[in-house]
């Protein structure tokens, strides 16, 4: 193959020469497309997916401080970890908000997405978690070769949840008992959602790969923690967003792109780091080879 080197990039009509540290966020969609239309190397990449899972805070509490009382007036909102394989896939929580709230993530039209927060008082009155499967490409159909399957894997699943969801925001959602159990649930209890809920059943159209290891997985934690698995909880479709659907290609040693010279893949949305802190490590790392690079 020919090789190529990249010499800048141009932003706003001005020109910036030089090396380039890509360090795009995992949802950056428009940069994976491009990338692939440009014959960048890339690989499809595993994923986790699945719904938020919302509780009375207060019944987190009590399960969690084994308390009646709950966390009283000096604790602090309780928080928790559940983590378990489910037919050789991991399933687990993931991004765990005590005293928080659901927020809508959707980056496009015709797609619904969730994500949790909380504030710093910790003073909602529900905690939510992403409860999440792995998913890896082997997983779903499509062609393994396609860098961008993973990518579109989601697309088609937030699309499906907008469907599901009148085509606005309002979010399809389910009791937690009521999704174990394979029944649609009637009315749905209060939800920090602000975009509305609508009752949806869940255990249907989600991929089955993810809806039964989801099943299986809360009957484990219900197990394990006594009064976690409960109708009081609320299932909220769907949360796709919690790593990079690809990977781009780089050289183990230098951290360039293994056919590009002079483009440092980099951060969580090139599939090498897995947050926060993670993504500043591996840009230290990147900017520490860029300055190798041009010495």
């Amino acid at each position: 193959m020919q090789e190529k080197t990249v010499i800048g990039v141009i932003a706003n009509e001005k020109e910036f020469l030089g090396p380039v540290i890509l360090a795009t966020g995992h949802s950056a969609r428009d940069v994976y497309r491009y990338l692939a239309s440009a014959d960048v190397r890339m690989e499809a990449k595993g994923i986790a997916v699945g719904v938020r899972l919302e509780h009375p805070s207060e019944l987190i509490d009590q399960i969690q401080y084994h308390s009646k009382q709950g966390r009283g007036k000096y604790l602090p909102a309780a928080e928790y970890s559940f983590v378990n394989q489910v037919d050789g896939r991991g399933v687990y929580s993931f991004c765990m908000c005590p005293g928080g709230y659901v927020i809508p993530a959707a980056t496009d039209a015709r797609q619904i997405v969730v994500n949790g927060m909380s504030p710093s008082s910790r003073g909602g009155k529900w905690s939510n978690s992403g409860m999440v499967v792995e998913t890896r490409p082997e997983d779903v159909d499509g062609d393994l070769s396609d860098p961008l399957k993973m990518m579109l894997f989601q697309e088609r699943l937030e699309n499906d949840c907008w469907l599901q969801g009148n085509m606005k925001q309002t979010a399809p959602a389910q009791r937690m008992t009521d999704f174990v159990n394979g029944r649609l649930s009637y009315d749905l209890p209060q939800s920090s959602y602000t975009p509305g809920l609508i009752s949806s059943p869940l255990h249907f159209w989600l991929p089955q790969q993810v809806s039964k290891r989801l099943q299986e997985g809360f009957r484990m934690f219900g197990r394990r923690s006594h009064g976690f698995l409960t109708n009081e909880a609320c299932m909220i479709a769907v949360e796709t967003r919690t790593s990079a659907p690809v990977r781009i290609l780089r050289d183990y040693d230098s951290l360039q792109h293994v056919e590009v010279n002079g483009l440092f893949p980099c951060g969580e949305g090139a599939g090498y780091a897995g947050g926060i802190v993670s993504a500043g490590v591996d840009g230290e790392r990147c900017a520490e080879m860029v300055n190798l690079y041009l010495s």
